[in-house]
């Protein structure tokens, strides 16, 4: 048995398990008989199992340097490290689309087993046959478009190695692996809401789909964030986000969700909201389908698609698919959504519809932006580029927006304003404008005076919900508001979750505005010996030296660095800046930053030129930037606040609902 004969074996036994898993989920459905669904249940594990040796096979080819096997021809070296060989499955497209295709057994393995607990006979089987549905798609391409493990009739004694941006940092074996689950994880309430939609059935699947939708929310953002500092680290230009195509294309699906996350709140406890559900819902995972096809089909150009393989066209039908499918079963049923009230804007009702609509318009315009210079080139012939200075002009004002919603939406009430609501807003509005006054004497610019009022008056939102909610609970129980604070935080976990969210995200906007407004860039030439001072720094350049590692050259310039104090200059430590050079770049360098990270000011040095004849000097770039390191601490703060929610113990929270489940 080799590895490519395990793999082809494995996908065609699971491409038959979905399949027979469709048909018997679907026949489950229509005859409404648990047998039928007992039946189909049997095919998820086995689906995942067969993932699972097609993906082991893949990876078993890698390890042993089977080079009869043209992924791993085309994707791995005798050179490559242990790790970047581990790693390789996903570093190109067959690889990829297995690696989806092992996440969704997975998703639907766990799917079917809560199944098994359901006494919904019509709508278990539906949602089941959907995410059937959603295998037979992916392991049907790989079957038929692009095969993982086609042979090679003359192995090559090596291979070409992995993409140099993917071996070049570890990053490589986290960030991708984060966003698939948060892609794939988006297929499950999608299939909630087909079978809500097909079975009639308009309130009670909004309790699961909601946990289930956190989960894909909370790897979607931890891929973000995971994304923003690979970049940073990695590609030598000082940021973290450039509103590249694929960037934006992972964004889309976590602005849609997240307006799925805030009016479903609604929904369960006000039965409001059904259509918007159901198409943010649909939106969300049709834009995970938008952003593999954007990666996968070569129409755009990014540092991140490293494909333009023959799944374009598959992907493209596949993303209409699901919007018929979505938005032709609510347009069926939308007569019958009839709310249970009226919506009072100045209510936390309306606040949270008001920050969905605010998340699909944001959304909207990044596609829009994202997609416009392929509509004029195919429309006019002519070449456009809408880049950074379009979304940023875009993004200032609906961030703004975005963060005063968010200290509104927690304080206002489920019903009418009351006086100590109009107090509450007047304490936020005051922490405001203190904020940005204080930023402002600071000589500050408007923007980070802004962003400073912005995050103070969310701190104080936080605080003051945090705050009264302590105070009952110490009055009503008789105990010490430290007691209060620690059961409050016990039994209710989504909402001090949620103010770990909002406060991470309004920290993480604080920093934003500082690194984009007060970055600063310097370059110089430095003999070896020779010392830099700037911004409170002394950089001085030891040496230029070249060392081999394996399946790269690299040019190392290492710098001593100190930092100004008060008792004048102190070892700062030692921070090598370096050029790697791979074969398959061509002899075209990657150069890759070391940053000294502080809460103050990041350094980051770059290795631009050095002597090639001698190693005499070497031309250096620096770049201070503010706040970055909040930036990530923010996103640490984010993801723990979802945690937090998910944890054991509170996905029952929404039984509380006096609504009837239907």
């Amino acid at each position: 048995m080799t590895p490519g004969l395990l793999g082809t074996l494995a996908l065609a036994a699971t491409l038959l398990f979905s399949v027979l898993g469709l048909g018997l989920s679907v026949l489950a459905a229509l005859l409404r008989d648990r047998r039928y669904l007992e039946a189909a249940r049997r095919f998820a594990p086995l689906s995942l199992i067969g993932a699972l040796a097609a993906f082991g096979a893949l990876e078993w080819a890698l390890l042993t340097n089977d080079f009869s096997v043209a992924y791993v021809a085309d994707n791995h070296s005798l050179e490559d490290p242990l790790w970047v060989t581990l790693v390789t499955p996903w570093a190109a497209l067959a690889g990829s689309i297995l690696l989806w295709g092992t996440l969704q057994t997975l998703y639907t393995s766990l799917v079917s087993a809560r199944a098994g607990q359901s006494l919904d006979v019509w709508r278990a089987p539906i949602a089941l046959a959907t995410l059937f549905a959603i295998q037979v798609f992916f392991f049907g391409v790989m079957s038929l478009v692009v095969h993982p493990f086609d042979p090679v009739a003359n192995p090559p004694a090596d291979g070409r190695g992995p993409n140099p941006l993917l071996q070049n940092h570890w990053m490589m074996a986290v960030h991708p692996v984060l966003m698939y689950l948060g892609f794939v994880g988006l297929s499950v309430p999608f299939a909630y809401a087909v079978a809500a939609m097909v079975a009639r059935r308009y309130q009670s699947w909004i309790f699961e789909t909601r946990w289930w939708t956190l989960v894909a929310w909370g790897f979607l953002t931890a891929a973000i964030f995971a994304g923003k500092w690979w970049s940073y680290e990695i590609l030598g230009w000082g940021g973290y986000w450039a509103w590249d195509p694929v960037e934006n294309a992972s964004i889309i699906p976590w602005f849609l969700a997240t307006a799925f996350l805030h009016t479903a709140q609604v929904q369960e406890r006000k039965g409001l909201f059904k259509g918007w559900n159901f198409a943010f819902i649909t939106l969300a995972f049709a834009a995970t389908v938008f952003g593999t096809f954007l990666t996968r089909s070569g129409v755009i150009q990014s540092v991140h698609a490293f494909a333009d393989g023959p799944v374009g066209t598959v992907f493209l039908g596949f993303l209409l698919l699901t919007l018929l499918v979505g938005f032709g079963l609510l347009s069926k049923v939308g007569s019958e959504l009839r709310e249970a009230g009226e919506v009072r804007w100045v209510s936390r009702e309306g606040a949270l519809l008001a920050g969905a609509l605010f998340f699909g318009t944001f959304a909207f315009v990044v596609v829009l932006g994202t997609l416009w210079p392929l509509v004029i080139e195919a429309v006019l012939g002519a070449k456009v580029s809408v880049g950074a200075p379009f979304f940023n002009q875009v993004s200032v004002p609906l961030g703004v927006f975005m963060l005063l919603l968010m200290g509104i939406g927690p304080v206002l009430p489920w019903r009418q304003a009351t006086s100590e609501v109009v107090r509450n807003l007047i304490a936020m509005g005051s922490a405001l404008g203190v904020g940005v006054l204080i930023g402002l004497l600071l000589s500050l610019t408007p923007g980070v005076a802004l962003a400073i009022g912005l995050f103070a008056y969310n701190l104080t939102a936080v605080g003051l919900m945090v705050g009264q909610g302590i105070r009952e609970r110490s009055r009503a129980l008789g105990i010490s508001r430290f007691q209060a604070f620690l059961a409050l935080a016990g039994q209710n976990r989504r909402r001090f979750g949620s103010h770990l969210v909002h406060l991470g995200i309004a920290l993480a906007a604080l920093a934003i505005a500082f690194s984009q407004t007060y970055r600063f860039t310097e370059q110089k030439t430095l003999n070896v010996g020779g010392t830099w001072q700037t911004h409170g720094l002394e950089a001085r350049l030891l040496s230029v030296g070249v060392r081999q590692e394996g399946n790269r050259v690299a040019v190392i310039a290492p710098l001593e660095v100190r930092a100004l104090n008060r008792d004048g200059w102190a070892s700062s430590g030692r921070y090598e800046t370096r050029l790697n050079f791979y074969t398959q770049m061509g002899g075209q360098p990657i150069a890759t930053p070391v940053v000294k990270y502080s809460p103050y000011n990041d350094y980051y040095f770059v290795l631009e030129e050095f002597d090639r004849e001698k190693g005499s000097w070497a031309t250096l770039k620096i770049i201070v930037t503010p706040m970055v390191l909040w930036l990530w601490i923010a996103g640490a703060i984010v993801v723990l606040g979802t945690l937090y929610i998910l944890w054991p113990g509170t996905v029952g929270a929404p039984a509380r609902s006096a609504l009837p489940q239907t």
